[in-house]
C-alpha cells in the first residue's frame, strides 16, 4: 500500500493567531491510500527520484502508485485523494499588548508636610503611588481562539473558513487610604494658578478617604472569509503548499481609565468643611475601536513527515470607528441634609471635556504568524506559533486625560464663575496598537 501526506493550511480569515487549518489524508481503502507517516522512498519506492516534476489538475486522482508519483505539483488543489473536508480548532492564546501610559494619578507626602504642599509633583517631599511610571495593561493574558472551516469541492482547493478569538483582559488596581502615618493626595496642574496643585484625600485627624485607579484593556476579533488552494508540492514525507486567503475581518479594542473618591471629614478639620461631610467623587474615561474591513494575505506549509512548518502574513485594510466617553460626577452630603450630585470629578466638569466624541479612520492592519506543527493521528493535530498584529491609531482611555492633567478648579464642583477652558479635551489621539503573543491548539479534522 502506498502513502501520502495531505497538507493544508487554512487561513484564520481571522485576526490574531490565526492558525491555518492542518489538512491530513485519512485512510481510503478504495483509492489504496494509506496516512503518510512513512519516507517517499518506503512509501512510493521512488527513492531519490522524488521530485516536484509534474502538474496536474483538481480532477485527477493523485496518491503513491496511481497515476501520478509521489513527487508530483497539484496546481490549485490542495487534496491529492480522498481526505477529511471540515476542522474545528480550539487554542490557547497567552498574549500581551503595548498598554496605555498613566500619569502620576495618586501621591503621597509625608505627615507635617504643609497641607499646601502636599501631594505636588516635582516636590521632593512627594513620592507617586498610584499610576505613573510607564505603561500599564502590557502584561501577558490568556484567552482563546475557536475556527473552524469546510471545503467546498472534493480535491479541498476552495474552503469557507470562520473565527472568533479574545485576548482577554489585562488590569490595573491601585486603592488608597485611609492612612494614619501618611498624606494622600491627587495631583493636577492649577491652571488659575498657573502652578502645581493636589487635592487632598486622606489627611489624619483632618480627612478620612479612599481613592481607587482602575484601569483596563481588551482585545477581540472575528471573521469569515474563503481560503484557495495555489499548489501543493511534494512526496508523501515531504511536501509544500501555499494558500490564499481572504474575507471580512473585524476588530475590537477598548479601554478604560476610572478613579474614584471616598471622603469624610473629620472633627478635626482645619477647613471650612463641616465635619461628618461625605464627599463621593469619581471620573471616567473610556475608549472604543471598531475595525470593519477586509483582508488578504497568504499563507504556507512546509511538511517533514509528522512535522509541519507554517506561516501566515496578511493585511486588513478597513473604517476603524473610534469612541471616547468622558464622565464625572460629584456628590456632597452635609449631615442633616439630602445628598448634592453635580456633574464633574476632579479631571472631568461640565460644559468642558464631559461627553462623547467620535470619529472614523481608514486603517491598514498587517497581522504575521509562523508556527510548528505535530500529527498525531489522521484525524488530530497539535500545533503551536507566535502571532503579531499592528493597528495604528488607536483611540485609549488615558489619551483622553486633560493634558498635563490641567485644571481650573473654578470650573469643579460647586462651580464658580469665570472658570477658563480646563479641564480640556484634548481630541481623539491615536496610538500605535500592538498585539503579539503565543497559541497552543488542537485541531480536529473529519
Amino acid at each position: 500500500m502506498s502513502s501520502r501526506v495531505f497538507a493544508r493550511l487554512s487561513l484564520s480569515a481571522a485576526a490574531v493567531l490565526f492558525f491555518t487549518p492542518i489538512g491530513v489524508a485519512r485512510s481510503a481503502d478504495s483509492a489504496g491510500i494509506q496516512w503518510c507517516s512513512d519516507s517517499c522512498a518506503e512509501a512510493c519506492d521512488l527513492g531519490s527520484a522524488c521530485t516536484c516534476d509534474d502538474t496536474i489538475g483538481c480532477g485527477d486522482l493523485v496518491g503513491c502508485g496511481d497515476e501520478v508519483g509521489c513527487g508530483d505539483c497539484v496546481a490549485g488543489c490542495c487534496s491529492r485523494g480522498y481526505g477529511n473536508y471540515f476542522w474545528l480548532q480550539g487554542e490557547y492564546l497567552l498574549w500581551r499588548t503595548n498598554g496605555q501610559g498613566l500619569p502620576p494619578l495618586v501621591t503621597s507626602s509625608p505627615i507635617g508636610t504643609p497641607l499646601n504642599q502636599a501631594g505636588q509633583l516635582g516636590l521632593p517631599s512627594t513620592t507617586v503611588v498610584g499610576g505613573g511610571g510607564g505603561a500599564f495593561g502590557d502584561d501577558w493574558r490568556s484567552g482563546y481562539l475557536i475556527q473552524g472551516g469546510v471545503w467546498l469541492d472534493h480535491c479541498r482547493g476552495l474552503a469557507v473558513v470562520g473565527d472568533y478569538f479574545n485576548t482577554g483582559r489585562d488590569a490595573y488596581n491601585f486603592v488608597g487610604g485611609p492612612t494614619t502615618n501618611t498624606i494622600l493626595a491627587r495631583p493636577f496642574f492649577n491652571s488659575q494658578l498657573n502652578l502645581p496643585d493636589a487635592e487632598l484625600v486622606s489627611v489624619p485627624n483632618e480627612l478620612d478617604g479612599q481613592v481607587r485607579v482602575s484601569s483596563f484593556s481588551d482585545f477581540q476579533g472575528a471573521g469569515v472569509g474563503l481560503q484557495k488552494c495555489l499548489w501543493d508540492c511534494g512526496n508523501c514525507g515531504n511536501s509544500q503548499q501555499l494558500q490564499l486567503i481572504g474575507g471580512y475581518r473585524y476588530y475590537q479594542q477598548n479601554s478604560l481609565l476610572y478613579v474614584s473618591e471616598n471622603l469624610t471629614v473629620l472633627p478635626g478639620t482645619t477647613s471650612p468643611l463641616i465635619p461628618g461631610t461625605q464627599i463621593q467623587l469619581q471620573d471616567k474615561f473610556a475608549a472604543n475601536n471598531v475595525f470593519n474591513g477586509g483582508d488578504i494575505g497568504l499563507q504556507g506549509r512546509f511538511w517533514r513527515q509528522k512535522w509541519f512548518f507554517d506561516g501566515m502574513a496578511k493585511v486588513a485594510i478597513g473604517a476603524n470607528h473610534r469612541t471616547v466617553y468622558i464622565s464625572g460626577n460629584t456628590t456632597n452630603t452635609v449631615p442633616g441634609f439630602a445628598p448634592v450630585p453635580a456633574g464633574g470629578g476632579l479631571l472631568t466638569a461640565d460644559g468642558r471635556n464631559i461627553g462623547t466624541y467620535s470619529d472614523t479612520r481608514v486603517a491598514v492592519i498587517p497581522q504575521f504568524r509562523l508556527g510548528l506543527g505535530y500529527q498525531l493521528t489522521p484525524s488530530l493535530s497539535l500545533k503551536t506559533g507566535y502571532n503579531v498584529i499592528l493597528w495604528n491609531d488607536v483611540a485609549q482611555a488615558a489619551s483622553a486625560l486633560p493634558p498635563g492633567l490641567a485644571v481650573d478648579p473654578r470650573n469643579l464642583p460647586p462651580v464658580q464663575p469665570g472658570g477658563g477652558a480646563d479641564p480640556l479635551f484634548p481630541g481623539i489621539k491615536g496610538t500605535n496598537f500592538v498585539a503579539h503573543g503565543f497559541d497552543f491548539g488542537l485541531q480536529l479534522a473529519y
